[in-house]
């Protein structure tokens, strides 16, 4: 099973609430650099028991960074810290257990905390392998009613890796509405040497917006604008009318905690794309004129020791 990495082409944040939490509104479109997750029964194995092993997808974004070694195979938790195992078990125990175990295999491709949802594209994709497997050991189907309420309780971005395309994304961004989508807007995925964790960037923008260095948005003015969502939709727009309305209030802090950052965005743009980091960071997204630009694009920048792949949204 497969399930997407995301990008945000727009993320306005509101203040921080009570409970740590913020309110977004949040456009997320659904890329076609997917994660793949296989779940097999091994009777073998103890009732319940889950094990995990993962593999990277050659070429891919995670390829690279492990070939130049600012990724290794062993960041990936393989036991309960991994969302994939943890989805998987709550399908299993939703279900009323299996006799056997279950080993899930998952095939890497997005980038680990690099603002694209991998984790949670693993999660969405061990769900869906999970029930499958579960309905053919067992008999017993998991409602699709069911399933879409454990991906809420792994996380905001698990739901929409269940359903992909696009989707707003309101409350803590796990409130999710589709949204149409015409032609898929091509654009280029640029991975990072380095991580950064989404927990971080959100304590960062809170620090510069009460330093004053940003400011902080009424909850009631969060909104992502009819215009972007015409053009996702069809309306035929320039990349210059396509920039004025992407916002991702999170791209500040990233860049507060990861300065190479700022000039990558510069040259980006120099080079005639429309740059902006893709959630937390630090992966970006740089949306191109057609996918000959996005290839070109991903190429030059392959060819100066920068991890990219050209990419397809929507």
């Amino acid at each position: 099973m497969e399930a997407p990495g995301k990008v945000n082409l727009f993320f306005a944040v509101g203040p921080v609430r009570a409970d740590g939490y913020h309110d977004v509104a949040s456009l997320y479109v659904a890329t076609d650099v997917c994660e793949a997750v296989t779940a097999t029964y091994d009777p073998d194995l103890t009732a319940g028991q889950i094990m995990c092993t993962v593999d990277v997808v050659p070429d891919s974004l995670v390829d690279q960074q492990q070939h130049c070694g600012s990724f290794d195979l062993a960041q990936v938790p393989v036991d309960a810290g991994n969302l994939a195992v943890r989805a998987a078990q709550a399908v299993i125990e939703g279900a009323g257990g299996l006799p056997g175990g279950v080993r899930l295999h998952i095939e890497k491709s997005v980038p680990v905390a690099g603002g694209m949802g991998g984790g949670s594209a693993d999660a969405a994709a061990a769900i869906r392998a999970t029930v499958e497997l579960v309905s053919a050991v067992t008999g017993r189907e998991t409602m699709v009613s069911d399933a879409l309420e454990i991906a809420r309780g792994l996380g905001a971005d698990v739901p929409f890796a269940m359903t992909g395309g696009a989707a707003i994304g309101t409350g803590t961004g796990a409130d999710l509405v589709p949204v149409a989508v015409g032609e898929p807007w091509s654009a280029v995925l640029i991975a990072d040497d380095g991580a950064l964790s989404t927990p971080a960037v959100f304590a960062t923008l809170d620090e510069l917006r009460a330093q004053g260095r940003l400011t902080t948005p009424e909850p009631d003015s969060l909104a992502v604008p009819e215009d972007l969502l015409d053009a996702l939709a069809g309306q035929p727009v320039t990349l210059a009318q396509v920039f004025g309305c992407l916002r991702n209030d999170l791209q500040a802090p990233a860049v507060e905690l990861a300065a190479h950052l700022g000039p990558r965005l510069q040259e980006l743009r120099l080079a005639g794309a429309v740059p902006m980091v893709s959630g937390s960071g630090p992966t970006m997204i740089a949306l191109t004129v057609d996918q000959d630009a996005a290839t070109r694009l991903a190429q030059q920048l392959r060819d100066v020791g920068a991890h990219a792949v050209p990419t397809q949204l929507g």
